[in-house]
This record gives structure tokens, sequence and C-alpha cells, in this order.
């Protein structure tokens, strides 16, 4: 499984809003994904959470609150409810 596999797995089973931090935990917690001997490996998942974003993919969605960014599966809006989406804070990166 690829690193980007692995963050799509680990969205998928934690099926609502969750920092880079968590899901760099539930891919350490199920073996997703061999870190090796890699200094920053929760920096990486959260870059490459950013790049899904910018690049324009659809199926990741990302809302802010305060400066914590947190992500989800678009295929999971329903099940995070209808208040968490709505508003000025959820927020889409655009491409720099």
């Amino acid at each position: 499984m690829t690193i980007k596999e692995a963050i799509l797995k680990s969205l998928d089973e934690i099926n609502d809003l969750t920092t880079y931090m968590d899901v760099h935990n539930h891919i350490v917690k199920n073996s997703y994904y061999d870190f090796g001997t890699a200094k920053t490996p929760a920096s990486t998942i959260s870059a490459l959470l950013g790049d899904f974003i910018r690049n324009g993919d659809t199926r990741k969605r990302i809302k802010q609150e305060g400066g914590i960014y947190a992500y989800y599966l678009t295929k999971k809006r329903e099940n995070i409810g209808i208040e968490v989406l709505s508003g000025e804070t959820e927020t889409k990166i655009t491409k720099l």
C-alpha cells in the first residue's frame, strides 16, 4: 500500500473530521504503511493532505477551525453532519 492509499483508507475508516496527526496515528496503529526511519512522517501526511486539496482531488475536503485543519472524505459528509459543513469555516485550499 502506498502512503496515499494509506491516507485514503484511514480517512475512510475514521469516518469523521480528523487532523493529520490522527491520520498518522491511524496509519501507524494499523500498520498500513512502513515509514521506516523517516524523521517527520506526520509532516509528510500533512503535506500530502494539502497536496490532495490543492491539486483538485475532490475525494477529500478540508475544514478550518481557528488554526487547525480537519480533513474528511467527501463521500462521508452526511455522516459528519450538515451543521459542521455549513458556514464560512469550511475552506477549500486553492492552488498557489
